[in-house]
C-alpha cells in the first residue's frame, strides 16, 4: 500500500502519479465494521470498475484545530495502527491529509476540485453524516450536487448493530469505561494498544512481572484490573493488567503472566480483553520491589 502525505495547499508533484480511482472519504478513528462496510462497499466499485482503492484520511483529528480544547488527542487506532489495518482490507493507497487551520478554511468546493478531482477520484464512498469543507458546509447531499461533474458518489447508511449506531465515539466512550468486553462486537477485534517495558522486571516462584509504561497515542484505560492478551513469536500469552489506586502516573501499568515470556523486543503489543473479577485491594503493589 502506498502512503501520501500531503500539506495544504495541494502541490502537483503529490498529485502528478495519481490514478483513477475510488475514494473512500472518513477520519475512520478505529476502523471500525461500519468504516470497514464503507471500504468494503468501495472496493466492490472498484473491481467492477476497474480502478484503485484510494483512502483519504486526516491527521490530526479535526477537533484539535478547530474545536475549543486543541490539545493533542488520543486514539483507538493512532495513524501507524490506522494504516495497517487499511492494508488488510486491500487499500492500495492512503491518502493522509494534513489538518491545518489553512485546510480547515477550504470551501467545499475548493476540497473538491483540488483534493478529489486532483487524486483522480472517480467514484466517492462516504457514510451519510460525512463533512467536508469550512465549518464543515460541506455534506453528502452538496458532494452529490457539486462533484457530479466529474465523479460519481455513493452514500453508506447509518451501520448499526442490535438498532445502535456503530461510531468512534461510542467505542471511545466504551473504552475510557473500561468495558472491554463489549467492543469485539462493534470493532471487530479487540482493542489494542502498545506499551514500553521498563529496564525493570522480574520473575517470581509462580508468576512473571513487568512495569509498562503505554504509548501516549493510544486511549488509556480508566484505572482498574484487566485479563489481557499478548501474542510473542506466534505464541498467545493471557495475564492481568492493573494499576494501584494510589498511582500517581495513569500511564503505568503492572503486567502479570503465569507463563514465562521470551521477549527480545521491549515494545509490546497488549489486547484488553475485559474486567478481571480480581479487585484493586486484592493485587500486590509490585513497585516496592522495583
Amino acid at each position: 500500500m502506498e502512503i501520501i502525505h500531503v500539506l495544504h495547499p495541494l502541490s502537483s508533484l503529490c498529485t502528478a502519479k495519481a490514478e483513477p480511482c475510488v475514494m473512500v472519504l472518513g477520519f475512520f478513528d478505529g476502523v471500525h465494521l461500519g468504516h470497514q462496510e464503507l471500504i468494503n462497499r468501495a472496493k466492490k466499485i472498484a473491481l467492477q470498475q476497474d480502478l484503485k482503492l484510494a483512502v483519504m484520511t486526516f491527521f490530526p483529528h479535526p477537533k484539535q484545530i478547530i474545536g475549543s480544547d486543541q490539545t493533542p488527542k488520543k486514539y483507538i487506532t493512532p495513524l501507524v495502527q490506522k494504516a495497517k489495518i487499511m492494508q488488510e482490507l486491500g487499500v492500495e493507497t492512503l491518502i493522509v491529509v494534513n489538518f491545518d487551520s489553512a485546510f480547515a478554511n477550504l470551501s467545499p468546493f475548493g476540497f473538491i476540485q483540488e483534493y478529489l478531482c486532483g487524486f483522480k477520484c472517480k467514484h466517492a464512498v462516504a457514510g451519510f453524516d460525512f463533512r467536508y469543507g469550512y465549518k464543515g458546509e460541506g455534506n453528502m447531499e452538496k458532494l452529490k450536487i457539486e462533484g457530479k461533474r466529474f465523479f460519481e458518489v455513493t452514500e453508506v447508511e447509518k451501520f448499526e448493530i442490535a438498532h445502535e449506531k456503530v461510531s468512534s465515539t461510542m467505542l471511545r466512550n466504551l473504552i475510557e469505561n473500561g468495558r472491554f468486553a463489549d467492543i469485539p462486537a462493534y470493532l471487530g477485534t479487540y482493542f489494542q494498544s502498545h506499551g514500553t517495558i521498563n529496564s525493570s522486571y522480574f520473575r517470581s516462584k509462580n508468576h512473571q512481572h513487568f512495569l509498562v509504561t503505554l504509548s501516549e497515542a493510544f486511549l488509556t484505560p480508566p484505572p482498574g484490573v484487566y485479563l489481557i492478551e499478548m501474542q510473542n513469536d506466534g505464541n498467545v500469552y493471557e495475564g492481568i493488567a492493573y494499576q494501584t489506586m494510589e498511582e500517581s502516573n495513569q500511564e503505568s501499568w503492572h503486567l502479570q503472566f503465569n507463563d514465562y515470556l521470551p521477549l527480545e523486543d521491549m515494545k509490546i503489543h497488549i489486547k484488553w480483553k475485559c474486567e478481571s473479577t480480581k479487585k484493586l485491594n486484592q493485587m500486590t503493589d509490585m513497585r516496592a520491589v522495583y
